[in-house]
């Protein structure tokens, strides 16, 4: 299974800290992943927002210390029927929107938001993606941004490549490279 293409990613902005999130595990067409959730508030309404999507590289137990150095002082909870619930929208043929809550810098915020607009199938290198945020001499500051990304391919940091094209990912190269070749295919 892996993410619809019409899916929307509306991002909210965490003022603070989460006090907790839900957590559980995914299997997904690129392996297992950790999808953590956190409450929202939209409108007059609360819903559970993802807030990390993690690949999980060596265990679980690894991934999920990985959270909390992240995310320090927040409680896991593990919470298989919220994650659930959240896989099938994430899977859904439909047009499915999820939404993402972040924490970071105006400029992270900025970064981010130009991520989700990015099309499936289409790259942009880190100096094109410093132009759209009006900040084209700070294309290290943008390149950290990228790489202080929580939510993984709902926030598409792997589209952004480099002009040299060294092939650098949080998740590993080859990871990397296998979902530009299979959205380059869809």
């Amino acid at each position: 299974m892996w993410l619809t293409n019409n899916l929307q990613v509306p991002l909210t902005t965490l003022q603070a800290m989460p006090k907790t999130i839900k957590y559980g595990y995914i299997n997904s067409k690129f392996g297992k992943m950790l999808l953590g959730l956190t409450t929202i508030t939209k409108g007059a309404k609360s819903c559970n927002a993802i807030c990390l999507l993690y690949f999980v590289q060596k265990s679980d137990i690894e991934s999920l210390k990985e959270v909390q150095r992240r995310w320090p002082n927040v409680e896991l909870v593990l919470d298989a029927v919220a994650i659930e619930k959240c896989m099938e929208t994430l899977y859904s043929d439909n047009d499915a929107v999820i939404d993402v809550a972040v924490r970071g810098t105006d400029l992270q915020l900025a970064v981010w938001n130009e991520l989700v607009k990015l099309k499936v199938g289409s790259t942009i290198t880190y100096s094109e993606l410093a132009q759209l945020v009006d900040r084209p001499r700070a294309v290290r500051a943008v390149a950290s941004a990228v790489a202080k990304n929580e939510v993984s391919i709902l926030i598409p940091c792997h589209r952004i490549v480099s002009k040299s094209g060294a092939v650098k990912y949080g998740w590993g190269a080859k990871l990397k490279s296998d979902l530009l070749e299979y959205e380059a295919n869809t």
